[in-house]
């Protein structure tokens, strides 16, 4: 028996984003700066594919990141039961091997699905490591705009300083 089969799995989690500007404000300098990193905006998401597959999803009014990965696979199983019976009862003997045999096959299958489906499962969990340091990046680099932005409200910016730790410090004359 050859069966295609295709499994799926995703995740999705928030972006710890601080509302410095207005939601939408926000939104765009984080599109910027996935935009920079290879992302694609489509209003309010920002796309990306990776080269093993795994389809990166960023809602940017909501905040949150969603990763998936499909693959597909054409399984083949066989099956070979044989059974001693009287002529009398050899139709009632060939439905039930036919049913056990069809039984047994799609055991047989579950289990190659499912070993499939943990394979894309331990892939995406790889990854999402990886993703997920890159997006802090962005993130990050969102954050210190807003509070330029937000600092160059307040009066003019006459000093940053951003230190190797991350911390950033704006100097501003009221």
């Amino acid at each position: 028996m050859v069966r295609t089969v295709h499994v799926e799995d995703g995740v999705a989690s928030p972006l710890e984003m601080l509302p410095i500007l207005a939601p939408e404000r926000m939104a765009d300098l984080l599109a910027d700066e996935l935009v920079a990193l290879g992302f694609e905006r489509d209003g309010s998401t920002c796309r990306r594919t990776e080269p093993d597959g795994i389809e990166v999803t960023v809602d940017l009014e909501r905040a949150t990141i969603a990763v998936k990965l499909g693959a597909g696979a054409q399984l083949d199983e066989t099956v070979e039961l044989s059974a001693q019976t009287a002529i009398e009862s050899q139709g009632a003997m060939e439905s039930r091997l036919r049913n056990d045999a069809l039984r047994q096959l799609d055991d047989q299958l579950d289990v190659q699905v499912a070993a499939l489906q943990r394979t894309v499962t331990a892939q995406l969990e790889a990854k999402l490591a990886d993703l997920q340091h890159e997006l802090d990046g962005a993130v990050g680099r969102a954050t210190i705009g807003a509070l330029t932005e937000k600092a160059a409200q307040l009066g003019r910016i006459e000093e940053t300083h951003l230190d190797d730790a991350g911390n950033l410090t704006i100097r501003v004359r009221l």
